[in-house]
């Protein structure tokens, strides 16, 4: 049985990064890491290449697969920006909305290549897509809402701060 689970062990083994399966190596029990991913010591994942890293973190797999995918977020974007128009110009959100949409827009006219775009955005487009289309979905949720409309007689409580060094450092009251 012990054969059998090994032999498991090192089947699964190579779906580690390279770090992961060399760890023990530089923690000193190299003999022990040797001997448990022998099979699977030359397999390496190439992160620098964006396809694979997306295929890795399964953003591929769970988002898209399809080709275009610039051009469907430039899609996407001006969607929410023609949805967001529906609300009230002065609405801080709409304010907020728009101009996120206008900097990811003037993002992807500027770079041509989509792994520019995700490099200055941080994000990969298909993540960006997918937001777009939950904050779609969030506009009739804050039309209903309004949460720009509050009544002028509205106080906002205020609460002072006390530093706890104040509290602390203080004289203990007398009886």
């Amino acid at each position: 049985w012990l054969h059998h689970w090994c032999v498991m062990i090192r089947s699964l083994a190579r779906f580690l990064p390279t770090g992961l399966r060399l760890a023990p190596a530089l923690s000193g029990d190299a003999q022990a890491s040797s001997r448990a991913f022998r099979a699977v010591a030359d397999v390496e994942i190439d992160f620098s290449d964006r396809e694979t890293l997306k295929k890795y973190v399964g953003v591929r797999d769970h988002l898209s697969r399809e080709p275009g995918t610039k051009s469907r977020f430039m899609d996407a974007l001006l969607e929410l920006k023609a949805a967001v128009s529906s609300l009230p110009a002065t609405a801080d959100y709409r304010k907020a909305v728009e101009a996120t949409v206008d900097y990811r827009l003037k993002v992807c006219k500027e770079n041509e290549a989509d792994g520019a775009v995700e490099e200055v955005l941080d994000a990969h487009l298909e993540e960006l897509i997918s937001e777009c289309k939950e904050e779609i979905r969030l506009i009739p949720v804050m039309q209903s809402s309004k949460p720009w409309d509050v009544p002028s007689d509205h106080a906002v409580p205020v609460y002072d701060f006390h530093d706890a060094s104040d509290i602390l450092d203080a004289a203990p009251p007398t009886k």
